[in-house]
């Protein structure tokens, strides 16, 4: 019998209020990178000067481009006197991402995205 092709996972994102971020599952590769991209953006511009969480204990896969946007967002909201929490889960996301420092995050106040385990 033939193989079907896999159905791709969808990413589904959630605004919190409590705390103030968003909350991703499901998987961040090129299908879902754009919607990723557009959720960043917006998280950076509605909370200037805030600290906003960003949970992935539920991203079930997450390429390193996707990665690269979670720290320049990380950038961007601290060049607006902010910060990221990063909540991170055992799963398809480890932790690697404070060993991504970027260019502008070598010339800020050191320190990694903060990361908070579970959910």
């Amino acid at each position: 019998m033939p193989r079907l092709p896999s159905r791709p996972q969808a990413l589904r994102v959630h605004w919190t209020i409590r705390p103030l971020g968003l909350r991703l599952s499901g998987a961040i590769d090129t299908a879902t990178r754009p919607v990723l991209e557009q959720c960043l953006r917006e998280l950076a511009q509605r909370f200037p000067g805030r600290t906003v969480h960003l949970d992935l204990t539920r991203v079930t896969r997450l390429d390193l481009v996707a990665a690269a946007l979670v720290v320049a967002t990380r950038d961007r909201i601290r060049r607006r006197a902010g910060d990221l929490r990063l909540h991170v889960g055992n799963g398809a996301v480890p932790a690697p991402i404070e060993l991504l420092p970027s260019r502008a995050a070598r010339k800020s106040p050191p320190g990694p995205v903060r990361q908070e385990r579970g959910g």
